[in-house]
């Protein structure tokens, strides 16, 4: 029972690497001879590349954070597992939003922006909150 957080942030890490992984060729494809007439409709491979990288940076710290609890295990591994894992999907959506036009980093706006910012920023509390929450855990 006390292995399910870890569990739980190595698959959600894993998932993570795939997305990363996946979202690599979609960044190729439109660089290929046979495909460029994507170039104009596709979203630059410079403005994928930040969806791309947190994809990367966030797994790796749901990695580490699984490594941890399996070496140190809390008693409130399974919320801090919950508040990472949540955080590491969550935690792209600003790079996505600006895809579409869509600044998710500043609190002002419509409707729709004031979703995306209120995303980002509940994504960056479960984060911070998530290795609080281990840190605590351990002292």
């Amino acid at each position: 029972m006390t292995q399910v957080p870890a569990h739980l942030l190595f698959v959600s890490a894993a998932f993570e690497m795939v997305a990363s992984c996946l979202l690599g060729f979609v960044m190729l494809i439109p660089m290929q001879p046979w495909a460029r007439g994507l170039c104009e409709r596709w979203p630059p491979a410079r403005a994928l590349m930040s969806v791309h990288l947190d994809l990367v940076m966030l797994a790796l710290m749901q990695a580490a954070a699984g490594a941890a609890v399996t070496a140190m295990p809390g008693n409130h591994d399974r919320l801090a597992a919950l508040l990472l894992v949540t955080s590491g999907w969550l935690n792209v959506t600003p790079y996505a939003w600006r895809l579409v036009g869509v600044n998710a980093f500043a609190l002002t706006g419509g409707p729709l922006q004031l979703f995306a910012t209120s995303t980002s920023f509940v994504s960056t509390l479960a984060l911070t909150g998530g290795w609080i929450v281990l840190l605590v855990g351990w002292l």
